[in-house]
């Protein structure tokens, strides 16, 4: 029997405020936050993950946040798992987080969680207030054990910072610092994707033979088209939908927001002829 897909939703960077404080003076994260956990709930997710940067600049929020996370669980019928950010203090994602891991790791973020067959491992990269991330050789090490036994429906990798480079060249620079002994440790693993976020840009790439994801964030997400000396930061929330099952991985970036339709049409299910969009 194939195993089937799980369907997963990512939110990363949220950067939250103490209080009824708005990001950049204008973006209500509380709410952006909410409206995504809800949109979640369109796509039926079997976990939802929130990729770090759950603050903004270490603000006080963690508390507040575990119950948000805690409440969209039961509404959701499904596990939230967080990692932190750069922008999240050593030991801020604790307590109150990630209840239904089933281990941990050397630090407190490092949760190992099954759904649907998927197993799916969260990471604590580390970088607070610094540009890039990183994994200890303590972490290598353990992740190494645990994929030592394979998971029915193979694994996924949860962090905040890429193992790929950025596209925009302001970003240059501030993904995961040692990529390579990531990949070593992922050589001939049951691994099938890792999901990221801290770009504020969705973008592809793969590590070895492993796809990566890096999210859209649903704080603010970067112009790709700002002059290349700047970078600059767009009013709009997004979260992911990813679908893994067998040998296949799908990911699509999603605008929370929705927009005015242009067209409307019946499809028949499923399509055997072309059809043109």
């Amino acid at each position: 029997m194939s195993q089937r897909q799980a369907t997963l939703v990512q939110l990363t960077d949220t950067h939250l405020l103490e209080g009824e404080k708005l990001l950049h003076g204008r973006i209500d994260t509380w709410s952006s936050t909410v409206a995504a956990l809800s949109a979640a709930a369109h796509f039926a997710p079997d976990a939802v993950l929130v990729t770090g940067d759950i603050a903004d600049r270490g603000q006080q929020i963690y508390n507040r946040a575990a119950r948000l996370f805690e409440r969209a669980e039961q509404e959701l019928g499904c596990p939230v798992i967080v990692v932190p950010g750069n922008h999240d203090p050593a030991g801020a994602v604790a307590a109150g987080f990630n209840r239904t891991r089933q281990a941990g790791g050397p630090f407190p973020a490092d949760t190992v969680h099954e759904v649907a067959g998927l197993r799916i491992i969260g990471l604590e990269s580390h970088g607070f207030g610094q540009a890039q991330g990183t994994l200890t050789q303590e972490q290598l090490q353990w992740l190494l054990g645990v994929l030592a036994t394979p998971a029915p429906g193979g694994s996924v990798l949860a962090m905040h910072h890429p193992p790929i480079d950025a596209t925009l060249p302001g970003l240059a620079g501030r993904g995961l610092a040692n990529p390579a002994q990531l990949a070593a440790v992922l050589e001939g693993s049951d691994v099938h994707a890792i999901l990221c976020g801290h770009y504020h840009l969705p973008s592809t790439g793969n590590l070895g033979r492993i796809p990566v994801w890096v999210a859209p964030a649903v704080s603010y997400n970067h112009n790709i088209f700002a002059p290349s000396h700047l970078i600059q930061g767009l009013d709009t929330s997004w979260i992911s939908v990813v679908k893994v099952g067998g040998s296949t991985l799908s990911a699509s970036p999603v605008q929370v927001a929705t927009a005015a339709a242009v067209f409307t049409r019946e499809i028949a299910a499923p399509v055997r002829q072309p059809v043109l969009l």
